[in-house]
């Protein structure tokens, strides 16, 4: 763009603003010295925790911390061409140098521009007569959403991502367990008229057009966005699983297959009110994130320092399922970024010493060798998990200090969980009364009965209610504890399984797809989950099944090397179900994939008896109450003979004759299966923890896929 273009759009923006127009062409008089010096990426980063009023925000300056790593070692962006405005930096002012001299300024014509906010957004009375989205900005000053999309169509290009991971839509309250919102109330301005023509009517909501290029938001302009308290820190929902997911994936990804990835995955679902959005999705179905190509193949993660024996790394690429079990004793391989620099040896493994959230510190394995250099991506090669990981319960505000006192008692009595503080740790549900406005709330998303006021009640870690956990009005603290423990365990049991999760990792390629088999349905009810999925969806966001819609899920094993595993259903009660193998088959066998081939759940009939199972289990996959349902496909290369047997002696114990089953003790059923899945960890590559165990990929695969029904 020539430069007296882009100046005469930015002083536009700028009279919009009040600001002088001057100010900006002395600060952009060195526009045109570097047009030569070619093109380059350019990136603006905006945080905001502290504000002068109200509740201060935790994650914000995690989200640009998040973004700045992957932006550096995963696309390739140069230090000094990523620009961070936060907490008091990022006013009016600095935002509008931050157009002029970073991103269009200085003589450079980016070809790749991304540009994120975390903080508060807010709707505010303005002018017309309407409500209009604002950002708002350090010391109180706020800045229209549509000014701030006039800002960005001035630059001077169309390759611009723009990430807003905040929300304008503000229903209290604002703390909802491990999350807090990231909106306000709505305001009307001081000296500003505020008037309807119907004054039972709401004013009309208005939202500004949006800018060229990509726009990805934490959610839509009338529901709710958040951040949320991840294992050791706070970040921006939306912007963690982006991120996260950025670092794991495939060059050949498309934009609207990670947005998909990452709008269905579970973490996202259970707070349903947060629905992400991306516009131009034609557009993001053809191009890669931020449309960049990735020269790499998923990493779990990139060495950010190295100080003597020691090298400091940034996890960025681990699951958040699986990060909350990472232990000491964990392997690293160091990947070459140049192919020349591959040699005939391969490179020393590093172990994992020490973890703090993203952080960790690891050595050399062995004596020979030496510590790679900065930005050398690392790769999992075998995983440490604690065999004796707890389940985290956390208090409702609602309950007195007595029921507190109670409730961690009665829990201290159970070795498994232990209560804490949603405010400072992620927890894995909450457990608090019903409260009027609750049951006004949930009941009108179709309960099949009304909750019981101030009953003892668990939910999930954004508050949605746990399905059928309600309790009886006048139940004693330590009597819920007790009634609630079973369901407790459920969610153990599952949390545990989730630490295996390692479909970036594994080289044992499964594919899991999801779709309705009745073919008047539309084809883009479907999901899949696998190491390769590079075409994009029909639909974007969390695939939505009906209730007893027929559904087939398809495993294709593309690896050289038979599988055994077992498929699990987690329903939206929480409770883990077995689907396959089946009990009508008497777990004589295990369920096998074998090497480049597929099978189908429920299983298509050869015979009539087999006509009959099959449709008699048409809705194996949908027979659940509405809500958040979750399919885990755990897979090894070694029979699983072990927990086999008991899943034989539980389904005798119980008289279940058909798929699904729920498992009967499912602590001790998944302990069995994660000893054969992993081999006990040496004290040379851990702490000398004993419950320390070793999760190889190239032995074991587990993989998630996560649907709604309604």
């Amino acid at each position: 763009m020539e430069r007296r273009s882009f100046l005469q759009k930015l002083i536009l923006v700028a009279v919009g603003l009040g600001m002088s127009p001057g100010w900006l062409v002395a600060q952009s008089g060195r526009y045109g010295q570097a047009l030569a010096a070619g093109s380059r990426k350019l990136a603006l980063l905006i945080g905001i925790n502290r504000y002068a009023e109200g509740s201060l925000l935790q994650g914000c300056l995690t989200d640009v911390e998040l973004q700045r790593e992957l932006l550096l070692y995963r696309f390739g962006f140069a230090p000094a061409d990523i620009l961070t405005l936060t907490d008091a930096a990022a006013t009016v002012e600095g935002l509008q140098a931050a157009f002029a001299d970073h991103l269009g300024g200085q003589g450079r014509t980016a070809e790749t521009v991304v540009v994120q906010f975390s903080g508060y957004g807010q709707w505010r009375w303005g002018s017309q007569n309407r409500w209009q989205p604002v950002l708002l900005l350090a010391e109180e000053a706020t800045l229209g959403l549509e000014t701030f999309f006039q800002l960005l169509d001035s630059l001077g290009t169309v390759q611009l991502t723009t990430l807003l991971d905040c929300g304008f839509t503000y229903i209290p309250p604002a703390v909802r367990g491990n999350l807090q919102l990231r909106s306000r109330p709505a305001v009307v301005p001081k000296g500003a008229e505020f008037s309807s023509a119907n004054a039972e009517a709401e004013p009309p909501r208005w939202w500004p057009s949006s800018p060229k290029g990509l726009l990805i938001a934490a959610t839509t302009p009338q529901d709710l966005a958040a951040e949320a308290s991840w294992p050791g820190f706070y970040a921006g929902v939306l912007t963690y699983l982006l991120t996260q997911y950025l670092w794991e994936t495939l060059p050949a990804t498309r934009l609207a297959v990670a947005f998909n990835q990452v709008s269905s995955r579970r973490e996202l679902g259970m707070f349903a009110c947060q629905r992400p959005t991306l516009e131009t999705k034609e557009t993001a179905r053809r191009i890669p994130p931020y449309f960049l190509p990735l020269d790499q193949p998923g990493v779990s993660g990139v060495i950010q320092e190295v100080k003597g024996n020691r090298a400091h790394v940034w996890l960025g690429g681990i699951p958040p399922a699986a990060l909350c079990g990472l232990q000491p004793g964990t392997l690293f391989t160091p990947i070459p970024a140049d192919a020349s620099q591959q040699t005939t040896l391969p490179p020393t493994p590093l172990v994992l010493r020490s973890r703090n959230s993203l952080l960790a510190q690891v050595q050399l394995s062995g004596s020979e060798g030496q510590l790679p250099p900065v930005g050398t991506p690392l790769r999992e090669q075998l995983r440490s998990i604690s065999s004796t990981l707890k389940l985290l319960v956390g208090l409702e505000d609602n309950l007195g200090r007595i029921e507190k006192v109670d409730i961690t008692n009665a829990i201290a009595g159970y070795s498994w969980m232990e209560t804490a503080n949603p405010r400072e740790r992620q927890v894995d549900c909450l457990l608090g009364r019903i409260t009027p406005e609750m049951a006004k709330a949930f009941q009108a998303d179709t309960l099949p009965k009304p909750l019981q006021v101030n009953s003892y009640s668990l939910f999930w870690p954004g508050r949605e209610l746990v399905l059928d956990s309600c309790g009886p009005v006048g139940e004693a603290a330590a009597m819920a504890v007790q009634r609630l423990a079973p369901r407790l365990a459920h969610l153990l049991a599952a949390k545990r399984l989730r630490t295996t999760l390692n479909a970036a990792t594994s080289p044992l390629a499964v594919v899991a797809e999801l779709a309705c088999k009745d073919k008047d349905k539309a084809p883009s009810l479907a999901a899949r989950l696998t190491q390769a999925v590079t075409s994009p969806p029909v639909e974007l966001g969390m695939p939505r099944f009906m209730r007893g819609d027929p559904l087939r899920l398809t495993l294709r094993n593309n690896s050289e090397r038979d599988l055994f595993g077992y498929v699990l259903m987690i329903d939206p009660t929480g409770q883990l179900h077995l689907l396959a193998p089946m009990p009508q088959d008497n777990f004589t066998l295990p369920l096998r994939l074998e090497a480049q081939n597929s099978l189908i759940l429920p299983r298509l009939s050869e015979t009539e008896s087999e006509l009959r199972i099959a449709s008699s289990s048409s809705d194996l996959l949908t027979c659940n109450p509405q809500g958040l349902t979750e399919l885990l496909f755990v897979a090894s290369t070694r029979p699983l003979q072990a927990s086999l047997e008991a899943l034989r002696s539980m389904a005798r114990k119980l008289g279940v004759t058909r798929s699904p089953m729920l498992l009967k003790g499912p602590l001790e059923w998944t302990q069995t299966l994660l000893e054969e899945l992993t081999s006990r960890a040496s004290e040379s590559f851990g702490s000398g923890d004993g419950d320390l165990r070793l999760l190889d990929p190239a032995e074991s695969i587990t993989l998630s896929l996560t649907y709604t029904l309604v």
